[in-house]
């Protein structure tokens, strides 16, 4: 046996001996072995995978990748079960057993072929099962590992780099409307939730169009989506029902409301940042039904906004009269039309024709829907108190000259609204009333005083908002000749009228019919909306009927004879004209 000096000795010379090509520990044990220079040598054991602590990089990557796709693939199914209220202990238990049993067989087998086999094995019938359990309880859209989901995932494979190059130029951003503090928390909570990329879609989808609403409903087995554009709901694509309460979340996560509560109604607001850096605000409002929950979004694009006068269809006289109404020093000025009907941009509009900087504009609004440079705006707010009147009583101490109320609801505030009047204030307001007359009625309804009415009441502006026909694809056509007398219109005057392509008129077309799929408006035929207006302007002898023996047929024949037109009188001036049809006309005017 050679000893530590023997051994010390011969070192060099065994280093610089060839070992066939492999250093192993097997082999120096061996070597070490015969050459009797240790004695515990003697006992060593021959390694039970072979010669030597060799590995394949590539088996190894392998199966690093197995091990990713099975903790992808329970985070999944945790997320999933969550969702559809599957049991998700049972199958988060099912899931990480299936990969525990696979990685312990991988590291047991020497095997390579078998471990990964059993791996497989146990990864993938546990993940089948799960796929028809929860396949069974969702639409077929939504089913996963089917022929048409398989078809989908190539398709959007294939899209992929269109998709990428066509990116959406919008941004949400995570404050609420009229806040210039941005909260990045919500846009963190949104960018990580399912569906995150849809709802930046189906926004920029809404925008395009022009849309001024975005109703998302839920069925049974989808979220039927539709957008108000030019005052007419259009369906849109739907989602699933899966994806649409997801998009909805998403929204509600903006808005910053309570995502656990679907039954009571909730409204809150967001923004957005589209191309240009134009900032386009959303006021969200959702409702629980028996189907789920519902969501109706109001775009407000602070680019579309019509803030002259001369660009909401009044004509030049009109216009003139207006802009001396409202410019006067104090006085009662309302603007009344269902909802919808464009009053709130009617007195913005007012609100531009006065010089703002030399006089202190205040206005109480729910919400404040746009903001207007070198005015103070005032948002009420009924659950911490802040109504229509108790504000009103607070900005009477603020030394107001215009005040601009957004709606007149309680006889508290048309009184209020009243008595600035007569001191010395500029008041603007809308009402919802039908038309002027009946406006007038309306605030007697309320309980206020008719000599406070007649004493402080200027004008009323009642109106409504037509379609625009497309000027692209509208048609020509010869108008009946008993319409025409209905309208006392000449008729020797009125040669024709026109049409949207897609109504048929009683008489023939002059000229060729024009496809309906017009690019300009989508086939709708009409594009944009313009005003028809009707104005009531309050004389010294309306002032005397209203305060004595308020009338209302005596007033509206007095209102008459002093030249007031009708709306659907205005209405034909913009019929005559091409801009509107008569059924467009009939429609919003009943």
């Amino acid at each position: 046996m050679v000893g530590w000096e023997g051994l010390h000795a011969e070192l060099p010379g065994l280093l610089a001996q060839p070992l066939g090509g492999d250093l192993s520990l097997g082999s120096l044990a061996s070597w070490l072995t015969a050459a009797g220079s240790l004695p515990f040598a003697v006992g060593l054991p021959s390694f039970p995978r072979g010669p030597g602590f060799y590995f394949s990089p590539f088996k190894l990557i392998f199966i690093l990748l197995l091990y990713g796709c099975w903790i992808k693939t329970c985070w999944w199914v945790d997320q999933d079960a969550e969702e559809l209220k599957l049991r998700r202990p049972l199958w988060n238990a099912v899931m990480l057993l299936s990969g525990f049993l696979g990685l312990v067989a991988i590291w047991v087998f020497p095997w390579f072929v078998v471990s990964v086999g059993l791996f497989l094995l146990l990864y993938g019938v546990s993940s089948i099962a799960y796929v028809n359990k929860r396949n069974a309880r969702v639409s077929d859209d939504e089913k996963v590992l089917t022929m048409g989901h398989l078809r989908r995932l190539i398709h959007m494979r294939k899209t992929a780099v269109k998709e990428s190059q066509k990116r959406v130029p919008l941004r949400f951003v995570g404050k609420s409307t009229g806040s210039s503090q941005e909260d990045p928390a919500r846009i963190a909570r949104a960018q990580g939730s399912r569906g995150y990329q849809a709802a930046i879609e189906m926004v920029w989808e809404a925008i395009e169009q022009r849309a001024t609403d975005i109703h998302m409903e839920p069925t049974k087995e989808e979220m039927t989506l539709r957008f108000r554009i030019d005052g007419i709901l259009q369906p849109a694509a739907p989602f699933g029902r899966g994806m649409g309460d997801a998009v909805l979340n998403i929204f509600k996560v903006l808005a910053d409301l309570d995502i656990t509560e679907k039954r009571k109604p909730q409204d809150g607001s967001f923004s957005a940042i589209v191309e240009g850096g134009r900032t386009v605000d959303f006021r969200v409002a959702t409702a629980g039904s028996v189907a789920g929950e519902k969501m109706v979004m109001r775009i407000l694009d602070r680019e579309g906004q019509v803030l002259d006068l001369r660009n909401i269809g009044m004509r030049p006289v009109m216009h003139e009269t207006v802009h001396g109404l409202v410019t006067q020093p104090h006085g009662l000025f309302i603007v009344c039309g269902p909802t919808g009907a464009g009053k709130s941009t009617t007195l913005y509009a007012c609100l531009n024709e006065i010089d703002r900087f030399q006089k202190n504009v205040i206005t109480v609004e729910n919400p404040v829907e746009y903001h207007i440079d070198n005015v103070t705006q005032i948002e009420i707010n009924p659950k911490a108190g802040k109504t229509f009147a108790s504000e009103l009583r607070s900005i009477l101490r603020q030394d107001p000259d215009v005040i601009y109320i957004g709606e007149i609801r309680d006889q508290e505030t048309a009184e209020i609204a009243c008595q600035a009047a007569q001191t010395g204030h500029m008041v603007f307001t809308t009402l919802h009333a039908n038309d002027t007359v009946t406006a007038i009625a309306r605030l007697l309804d309320l309980g206020v005083q008719p000599f406070l009415i007649g004493s402080s009441l200027t004008a009323v502006l009642g109106q409504r908002l037509v379609r625009i026909l497309c000027p692209h694809c509208k048609v020509k056509y010869k108008p009946n000749p008993d319409l025409i007398r209905k309208a006392n219109l000449p008729a020797d005057q009125i040669k024709h009228f026109y049409r949207p392509p897609n109504n048929k008129a009683e008489e023939e077309d002059e000229g060729d019919e024009k496809s309906s799929a017009c690019p300009h408006c989508g086939g709708m035929g009409y594009r944009g909306r313009t005003g028809i207006f009707e104005l009531l302007v309050i004389t010294e002898k309306l002032r005397e009927m209203i305060r004595e023996h308020p009338n209302l047929s005596a007033i509206k024949q007095e209102a008459m004879k002093s030249g007031m037109k009708t709306i659907q009188e205005d209405g034909l001036r913009q019929v005559i004209a091409g801009q509107t049809s008569v059924q467009e006309l009939l429609r919003v005017s009943k």
